[in-house]
């Protein structure tokens, strides 16, 4: 959610939400800045001020949750950045990387010029979140891109957060160095997961996808030493039209070289930024991705890995396989095709990415 507070010409904070006078004075307590929605106006504390008395702004915060945490811009912008009644909830640490990856839901210019966030604001958004939240995603880009104060970042959460599951996404290719291993063993949260891609099953095929000379054997590398290391990690497979035909052998080499990863997910790609861009190279049609995924799913199963599809519509999967597809799609990027209001699994179905509707081309299907 996006506001604008139009009378605000203040400094770019960080601010929590209080909908009650009951949690205005526990964030009091708190020594943190917020926002106090009273009967006509909005308060800034602990200012003690009204910063606004717009009544559709009033409105639309009265429909937000206690506890949700914005950043509020010196323009009077109010971008929401948790939102209390989500586990969808991520820290973006920048949009750069060392990879680029010619199907990434990212454009190649966010990649190599995007911006950092600071890893003082990263702690004072982690100061605003309850320190019971559930579930906390550590996402770019790349995060370790913005170098080893990241561990301080780490430190932080893991101080303040004891119960929170955290998912770490990264490619994995900086846990080929020793000593990154170790500082994140010495400061990471307690209990925490790392998803990393694996594109291929040779270094070919995955380093052409990745356009990065050795980021294979600096993957794999990464993955033993974190799991030698007894670090949580989970495997991620994205199909797409440059490797369809390898997912089964990626899924032999996880089952013999790396057996002791928690789960493989293995996901339908997200057709934004340069997987746009570059969609004639890069996508498959759902049930052709499905099928391979199916495919690695048994031998990975029957191996005794643990397996989740992600992304994929109920329509596109054999039946037997549905109780492994998640609902993994963010709220505002789910979409369903004009078929879908007929389909008895409607409920159930994950559906599909917004950006990836305009190529399914009558693929989807209502199961009556």
């Amino acid at each position: 959610m996006i506001l604008k507070l139009e009378n605000y010409n203040g400094k770019y904070k960080i601010v929590s939400l209080a909908l009650n006078s009951e949690v205005r004075d526990d964030l009091l307590s708190d020594n943190i800045d917020f926002l106090y929605i009273s009967e006509n106006a909005i308060w800034l504390y602990p200012e003690d001020i009204v910063i606004s008395e717009d009544e559709q702004v009033i409105d639309k915060l009265r429909n937000a949750h206690n506890y949700d945490v914005y950043e509020l811009w010196e323009n009077g912008r109010l971008s929401e950045y948790y939102d209390d009644s989500s586990m969808d909830n991520y820290f973006f640490v920048t949009a750069k990387c060392n990879s680029n990856c010619i199907m990434c839901p990212s454009p190649d210019i966010s990649r190599q010029r995007g911006g950092n966030t600071s890893v003082n604001t990263l702690i004072e958004i982690a100061k605003h979140i309850p320190a019971d939240a559930p579930h906390l995603t550590i996402t770019g880009g790349e995060p370790f891109m913005i170098g080893p104060d990241i561990f301080r970042f780490f430190e932080f959460l893991r101080d303040k957060f004891e119960g929170t599951e955290f998912l770490l996404l990264t490619n994995g290719r900086i846990f080929a160095i020793d000593s990154y291993v170790q500082r994140f063993i010495e400061n990471a949260p307690n209990n925490s997961i790392i998803a990393i891609p694996i594109h291929g099953s040779i270094p070919a095929i995955h380093d052409m996808i990745t356009q990065a000379d050795g980021s294979f054997d600096q993957t794999i590398s990464g993955i033993k030493k974190l799991l030698k290391a007894g670090i949580h990690i989970e495997i991620r497979l994205v199909v797409s039209k440059l490797n369809e035909k390898d997912i089964p052998n990626i899924a032999c080499m996880i089952s013999e070289e790396i057996p002791e990863v928690d789960y493989v997910s293995i996901m339908a790609m997200e057709m934004t930024g340069s997987a746009r861009v570059n969609s004639n190279k890069v996508w498959i049609p759902y049930k052709k991705a499905a099928l391979a995924a199916e495919k690695a799913t048994l031998i990975l199963m029957e191996r005794g890995i643990d397996v989740k599809l992600y992304n994929f519509p109920l329509c596109a999967v054999k039946k037997e396989f549905w109780t492994l597809c998640e609902k993994s799609i963010s709220p505002d990027k789910v979409r369903f095709g004009e078929t879908c209001e007929n389909c008895k699994m409607r409920k159930a179905c994950g559906g599909i990415f917004a950006g990836t509707i305009s190529l399914e081309k009558g693929e989807l299907r209502a199961i009556v």
